[in-house]
């Protein structure tokens, strides 16, 4: 059974109440999986932020500027298993690169961290 990712439109503004048409064509060229996202993730923020925080399972995201997987950052230990999610990072579609700069490390870092202490690792 193949997964289905849930499909996200950041560029899409809602009304507050009242009617909305939204009317999507999207063409993009899928070379890296969404579990290939993952996994990079989970490398990434395994390497360079702290062991005990790997990616889960991505929804696509359509942006002003391209197609990525946004792959949510979770915090877990083996006593506690999976604490919560501590931000995202997105991957691009087509190259796989990983969209990160220092601001979403240090989000993801701060989150990581309170979490951390509530949960007293």
């Amino acid at each position: 059974m193949q997964h289905v990712a849930p499909v996200m439109l950041e560029t899409v503004k809602p009304p507050v109440r009242g009617w909305m048409d939204i009317q999507v064509r999207l063409t993009a060229n899928i070379q890296v999986t969404a579990d290939a996202a993952r996994k990079r993730v989970s490398v990434f923020v395994g390497d360079r932020i702290a062991d005990l925080l790997h990616g889960e399972t991505p929804a696509m995201l359509v942006s002003e500027t391209g197609v990525y997987w946004r792959v949510p950052v979770v915090l877990s230990s083996r006593s506690y298993g999976r604490i919560g999610p501590v931000g995202a990072i997105d991957v691009d579609v087509e190259t796989g690169e990983l969209r990160v700069d220092e601001q979403i490390i240090a989000e993801i870092e701060r989150n990581a961290e309170r979490f951390a202490v509530s949960a007293a690792l």
